[in-house]
């Protein structure tokens, strides 16, 4: 059924040769139900508008309007691009400020922004949000440690000093590193540079 349908929106001329449907019993059972007629010999269509890509998407996931669902085409044969929710840049009134404020000043290209467990990117004609990996973004785990933390303010310096230039190295290769431990009890996520506590993660 879903590839007659897909077959009748991409042809251009909205119905398919019933010789060319590749299970041919599983076309005699939809032309039974119902499901599939005839509009002329040897053509069949589909009785049910097939559904556009994005509704399809949109109901897999929660309605967060006025973001909408989208899903990257795929790069590749094997290519299973994540959907993510968009903002058009009309709609950006809704984002917190410090977002809006964010993605302003934001490159293409640049680092996600990472707010209240969602990482935010600018990007043609609005912006893109997904949940974050980890938990914590860079400056959320740092306030986070240094709580728990008894370095002195010497070693603190360096420790950021040094998490910083481990972050550089991963940077864009979270395909090879999709999970990092960069210090012992804190695991980075290169694909948004998000982070966690190990033990936190060993209880989810």
């Amino acid at each position: 059924m879903k590839w007659i349908q897909k077959e009748q929106k991409t042809n251009g001329i909205g119905m398919v040769e019933s010789s060319k449907v590749p299970d041919q019993s599983a076309l005699r059972f939809l032309l039974r139900s119902g499901d599939v007629f005839e509009p002329q010999e040897g053509m069949i269509k589909s009785a049910v508008e097939p559904e556009s890509e994005e509704s399809a998407v949109a109901s897999e996931f929660p309605d967060h309007k006025p973001w909408v669902w989208k899903t990257p085409k795929p790069k590749s044969k094997n290519d299973k691009p994540e959907p993510y929710e968009f903002l058009s840049y009309p709609e950006w009134d809704v984002l917190p400020s410090v977002v809006a404020e964010g993605l302003r000043g934001m490159g293409f290209a640049d680092a996600p922004f990472l707010f209240e467990g969602f990482s935010y990117r600018k990007m043609a004609g609005g912006a893109l949000r997904r949940r974050m990996v980890g938990k914590y973004s860079k400056e959320e785990m740092l306030a986070e440690l240094r709580l728990r933390d008894n370095r002195s303010d010497g070693e603190w310096v360096e420790f950021v000093r040094d998490l910083g230039d481990k972050i550089l190295d991963y940077k864009g290769k979270y395909k090879q590193f999709p999970e990092v431990d960069v210090c012992p009890g804190i695991l980075f996520y290169p694909k948004d540079g998000s982070f966690s506590f190990t033990e936190e993660k060993q209880k989810t």
